[in-house]
């Protein structure tokens, strides 16, 4: 996944910690359970004998979240769609199954819908046109969804859509301020598609990928409406606590320091660089959340390798790192990509600067213009995980080395 320059510390471990936490199949089955025709979720049971189920799985960790139930309930999902990413439809060589002829599986665009995106909102709409009070929907809902599907409010076209989230990204605003715009687009959203379902029963299945794990900005809040039942399965902190866990089974005194940061990956990343740098040896701090980068140059990267620039900028000047007490900062994005590249982030430490000058790099030239991923790819810096098949935002490890 990454090289390990730093002796004392498995990177890699760490790495699949986080993702093992938050791994989608194993959420779903941690709340899911069939006894005879009785499906238990949580604490409510469902009756299936006779039942019309339905299978709706959206986002990045649609897959595997739409397998587990497939594992579950077999041929009593009559009909399912499953949407994801790009590249995600096979992760860890998954197929989804066909059954009776009636699954359909989409791979879309993000983070800007494109054809497939409104193929896949089509799909989904004639999936819920016929439904009855017979008719249970088991929703999974992961981030991504609210670019991977679309289905425009009457006058509104896809270039629009497309438009309108290019400019969204670009701006620097935050999820919520981006899904609040994308639900007043969209037929889907904002508890639209529980409205299309009615009379339906409809089950919520919901992996976070947003601060605080709000209904209404996950996936644009495609379930987010009161004749829905609506379940948690899986969200950062665990994530943030598992590796919070590893570092501590490999000697670190570790503490989350938060679940909940936004703000500009830059200036976070600075942060995140002095503060490690003020711990004693042995320590480490870990970061989950989601930064936003403010578009000004028209180079290559993602937020998590823009915070991590921004923390080499910072360590580098920090004259009381040495390399027997040195510090490090690992960006992850969980699910695998980090913007619109093949990296989930970086990793950096205290001579990431010094062995980017000796190449001739200049790494503040490269964070004005937001080419975080051209930077690291010529050290050899970049973590690349493949699709992670989960989406629970980022996950920062700080670690000041023994």
């Amino acid at each position: 996944m990454t090289n390990n320059r730093n002796p004392g510390i498995d990177i890699n471990t760490l790495i699949q910690a986080t993702l093992q936490a938050v791994d989608p199949a194993r959420a779903v089955r941690r709340h899911l359970s069939l006894h005879g025709s009785q499906l238990h979720v949580d604490d409510r049971e469902y009756d299936l004998v006779g039942k019309d189920t339905r299978l709706i799985a959206v986002g990045k960790a649609s897959l595997p979240m739409a397998q587990a139930v497939q594992e579950l309930l077999g041929p009593r999902i009559g009909r399912s769609v499953v949407v994801t990413k790009y590249g995600h439809a096979s992760v860890n060589n998954q197929q989804w199954p066909i059954v009776n002829g009636q699954s359909s599986i989409v791979e879309a665009a993000h983070p800007v819908p494109d054809e497939n995106s409104l193929r896949a909102g089509e799909l989904i709409c004639a999936a819920l046109q016929d439904c009855t009070e017979n008719t249970l929907v088991i929703v999974c809902v992961s981030g991504g969804a609210s670019a991977l599907v679309v289905a425009p409010q009457p006058g509104i076209s896809l270039k629009i859509m497309q438009t309108i989230n290019d400019a969204l990204l670009r701006s620097g605003a935050d999820i919520r301020e981006m899904n609040a715009v994308r639900s007043r687009l969209d037929r889907l959203k904002a508890g639209g598609l529980v409205r299309m379902a009615q009379p339906a029963q409809v089950i919520g299945l919901i992996l976070s990928d947003v601060i605080g794990d709000p209904l209404d900005v996950i996936a644009s809040g495609i379930t987010n409406e009161p004749s829905a039942h609506n379940v948690l399965v899986g969200n950062n902190t665990q994530a943030c606590a598992a590796v919070q866990a590893e570092l501590t089974r490999q000697g670190y005194a570790a503490r989350i320091i938060t679940t909940e940061m936004r703000g500009e990956a830059r200036e976070r990343g600075v942060e995140i660089a002095q503060a490690i740098a003020q711990e004693p040896p042995g320590s480490a701090l870990v970061y989950g959340g989601e930064t936003t980068v403010t578009i000004r140059g028209a180079g290559k990267g993602g937020r998590c390798q823009e915070l991590a620039l921004a923390a080499a900028t910072a360590l580098h000047r920090d004259s009381a790192l040495s390399t027997q007490h040195s510090a490090l900062v690992l960006a992850l994005g969980t699910d695998g990509t980090d913007g619109p590249n093949d990296a989930a982030g970086a990793i950096v430490d205290e001579t990431t600067v010094a062995r980017a000058v000796a190449l001739g790099l200049d790494p503040h030239t490269y964070l004005d213009n937001n080419d975080s991923y051209v930077f690291f790819e010529q050290l050899g810096d970049l973590i690349k995980t493949g699709p992670t098949g989960t989406n629970v935002a980022d996950v920062i490890i700080a670690i000041r080395q023994r």
